[in-house]
């Protein structure tokens, strides 16, 4: 039976009566480039499967903190639907919704929501342009969401061109294209 103590020396007595000359001198010197490649392969695999994983928690941490901060905005706009003395709070001065009727500011800032939504998830690849596109044409096809780009398409220029992100101004783009698509066709009609 094979003890513990003669496994720690197994390595030290191959190299020790490893053959200096001979087949058996080929094999040992071919075995050394075999074990050396093998363990540059395992060792490069290893890095690159730390290097995804590093890659994809990167990722997913910024996802998190964006949904985060989405749900943030999303309660600061409900609390601001159900207060109207809250809605002061968003600034004075230009405000899309300023001065209009208590049941519209509401449903703009409904269609805030809405349309933040559909901003987020085109700029975390949810939805492609095409289904942006749709969605957006069905959006601006209700006066409610015609007025909301109405009144606040500038501050979304604005926004959107401040931001390091391609993305956000594709979307912005494709949001007033569509727009301008709806407005074409009630102009046809």
């Amino acid at each position: 039976m094979i003890q513990r103590s003669h496994v720690k020396f197994a390595p030290y007595l191959i190299l020790t009566f490893r053959p200096s000359s001979g087949i058996c001198a080929i094999f040992w010197k071919d075995m050394d480039k075999f074990i050396s490649v093998t363990s540059l392969l395992i060792s490069s695999v290893a890095l690159f499967i730390v290097a995804m994983s590093l890659a994809y928690q990167a990722r997913q941490t910024k996802l998190s903190r964006e949904e985060n901060m989405r749900t943030y905005h999303r309660e600061l706009l409900l609390m601001s639907i159900n207060d109207a003395s809250l809605r002061k709070c968003w600034g004075g001065g230009n405000s899309p919704i300023e001065g209009k009727p208590e049941e519209q500011q509401r449903q703009l800032i409904f269609a805030n929501l809405i349309f933040s939504w559909y901003a987020w998830s085109y700029s975390i690849d949810d939805i492609t342009d095409a289904q942006l596109r749709i969605n957006l044409i069905s959006f601006f096809r209700g006066e409610i969401g015609r007025e909301y780009w109405r009144s606040g398409r500038s501050r979304w220029m604005i926004l959107v061109s401040a931001s390091k992100f391609e993305k956000r101004r594709k979307f912005a783009q494709i949001a007033d294209a569509c727009y301008r698509s709806i407005l074409d066709q009630m102009q046809g009609s």
